[in-house]
């Protein structure tokens, strides 16, 4: 591998009409306000020493480059950029905020009758604006205007415009990112330079540009085949922040479909739409469709390896064939079809049509299960239950629900158990969607729950379900009522015998319009005080849910006052409690009991 390293000032790599280029399919612009942020720092730490007289280095790492001869032009060169897009685009938005502010100046001056600062700014601009925006060129004897930076096809004509002093509608993230960042920029660079004196104005300016030409510095490393400079970009950057496993994954991918232009150019848009959200987002989407065909987690940090190996194995090949990439073109394809499910399940949205057996209360449980109970590591099972009837989903989703709750929330188990059984099971459905029962999986649930969550474990575990008022979540306590009604007529009606069943999917409380209200006052005072049940009134015995429409009550009522409200309830275990006509410890200490009971029967699997 022959490799020409040059360490300089960025400024360096700006001279002598430079031409930088982001190949046509790597990614957008991938800084965000972390990294845009800790720039400006930086930024402003340099230019604060400038000023002072004692000029600081800030060094900020290597790029990668590949030099290729610039056709029609002799003796120059353009520069690839295989790594160093975020760096080099973000300097090129400073120099452009720079432009800008200069020209404001000019147009002020002329405005103003001061020639002579009028034609300092615009010379001033005009140098700025050929170093590092666009300069004339002359190729095959044609005068063109030559960008000093091409970013890649999708972010290449709004950034154009956006370092023209045109700032646009955006319409991906990373547009979002772009403007996001000279916005910024714009903004720190004129809380640093703003001086009323024109002159003071103009030189401070001048110090941003002395800043980028001698307090930056880069390690350019200059290659001259791509294949070379790719495997070089993963071993510098060991797949941190400035690299995701999804970049990778795309660059090698329509690396291997050199020469078949029309399988290169659909995968690259299937990328675009893969890679739309926040690279963080994407790596977990990415773990959680692996562990859903592999039936294992890809190590931490080798994803790319893995995918690559186990998804793509074309890639050990020294060439392919049009057999190969249309198989090259397929994965992508189905990786798109998982990653916008993977979105879906991720904000709890349903994947099928809405269609009977399956009713609103069925698809309000995914939504329960991800957005209140958070439970992102059975994504990759319901991934794969994705290719499953809408019954079957539907029952996996209440079981996994149900586990969740009991195993790892109320009895503190960790997941890791869990997880296994749920990428096993994946991948289990996809080798055979249409033979799959939930017999396995149910059995498997299930002794977990005897060995690590038992009857005996999790009633007493369900003593540190209280009420918080102390900003700690009562989503869980919320959960557990909610769902113990919905379960309320399975439990009375078919003395809790077989599946866990809601007996009345008609009547949904919606976890949002729902509230936790306590039976003896949270606030008890005067003659409605009792020391003995104020002890108790944060636990669950005492505690139970209402619809916002039935909630007229104040919760600092005596019992005698809310009783007509839980006889008047649509809520099962509220039309109980107002059969009493009074409330004590005891009759706290028996519904504990009681609502205990229900869980162990509600809160399992076969």
């Amino acid at each position: 591998m022959r490799i020409d390293p040059e360490f300089a000032s960025v400024g360096r790599f700006f001279e002598e009409s430079p031409v930088y280029k982001v190949h046509i399919y790597q990614r957008g612009y991938a800084w965000e306000k972390d990294e845009i942020n800790d720039f400006l720092k930086d930024l402003e730490l340099v230019y604060n020493a400038r000023k002072e007289g004692n000029p600081k280095n800030h060094f900020l790492g290597s790029i990668v480059t590949v030099q290729e001869k610039l056709a029609g032009v002799v003796g120059k060169h353009s520069y690839e950029l295989v790594d160093g897009q975020q760096r080099m685009t973000t300097f090129v938005l400073l120099a452009a905020a720079i432009y800008e502010m200069t020209k404001e100046i000019a147009v002020s001056c002329h405005i103003g009758g001061d020639s002579n600062n009028q034609k300092i700014a615009e010379r001033r601009a005009e140098k700025i604006y050929n170093r590092f925006i666009a300069f004339e060129q002359e190729i095959n004897r044609v005068v063109n205007i030559q960008p000093v930076l091409t970013l890649s096809k999708t972010d290449n004509p709004f950034f154009s415009s956006l370092i023209r002093g045109n700032i646009l509608d955006a319409t991906r993230d990373s547009h979002v990112r772009l403007k996001y960042a000279i916005i910024e920029i714009k903004k720190r660079i004129k809380t640093l330079t703003f001086d009323a004196d024109i002159n003071a104005f103009l030189d401070n300016l001048e110090i941003l540009i002395q800043n980028i030409d001698g307090d930056f510095s880069l390690l350019r490393i200059i290659t001259y085949d791509r294949k070379e400079a790719y495997t070089l970009f993963q071993v510098l950057n060991d797949r941190g922040r400035s690299l995701t496993e999804g970049d990778l994954l795309r660059a090698k991918t329509l690396e291997m479909l050199e020469g078949f232009l029309l399988q290169q150019q659909q995968v690259e848009n299937f990328w675009d739409d893969i890679l739309k959200d926040k690279t963080s987002l994407t790596e977990n989407y990415l773990h959680w469709i692996y562990a859903s065909f592999q039936g294992r987690r890809a190590g931490k940090s080798t994803l790319f390896d893995d995918l690559l190996k186990d998804f793509y194995p074309e890639n050990t090949k020294n060439s392919i064939n049009s057999v190969d990439a249309d198989n090259i073109f397929l994965t992508t394809q189905n990786i798109k079809t998982e990653i916008e499910n993977t979105r879906k399940l991720a904000t709890g949205e349903w994947l099928f049509p809405v269609n009977q057996p399956v009713t609103a209360w069925d698809r309000n449980r995914l939504a329960l299960l991800m957005k209140e109970l958070n439970n992102t590591n059975s994504i990759p099972l319901l991934l794969a239950a994705a290719k499953l009837d809408h019954k079957k989903f539907a029952e996996i989703v209440t079981l996994v629900e149900r586990m969740m709750f009991r195993y790892t929330i109320i009895c503190g188990q960790h997941h890791s158990s869990i997880t296994d059984i749920y990428e096993f099971e994946a991948m289990q459905i996809r080798k055979n969607p249409s033979g799959y029962t939930l017999d396995n999986l149910k059995n498997k649930l299930q002794y977990l729950l005897n060995t690590k969550a038992d009857d005996r474990l999790f009633k007493a575990s369900l003593d540190s379900l209280v009420y918080s008022s102390n900003g700690k979540s009562n989503k869980p306590l919320k959960y557990f009522l909610l769902t113990v009604e919905n379960y309320w007529r399975w439990y009375h009606e078919d003395a809790a015998n077989g599946t866990p069943t809601c007996k009345d999917k008609s009547m949904i409380y919606q976890f949002d319009d729902s509230t936790l209200e306590h039976i003896y006052p949270r606030n008890a005072s005067g003659a409605t005080f009792d020391s003995a049940m104020d002890e108790l009134k944060n636990t669950i015995g005492n505690l139970t849910i209402l619809s916002s429409a039935e909630n007229q009550l104040n919760d600092d009522d005596d019992f005698l006052i809310k009783r007509p409200t839980f006889q008047r309830s649509n809520a099962k275990m509220n039309n109980e409690i107002g059969l009493e006509t009074s409330w004590d410890r005891i009759k706290i200490v028996k519904r504990t009991d009681k609502l205990k009971e229900m869980a162990v029967k509600i809160f399992k699997i076969i």
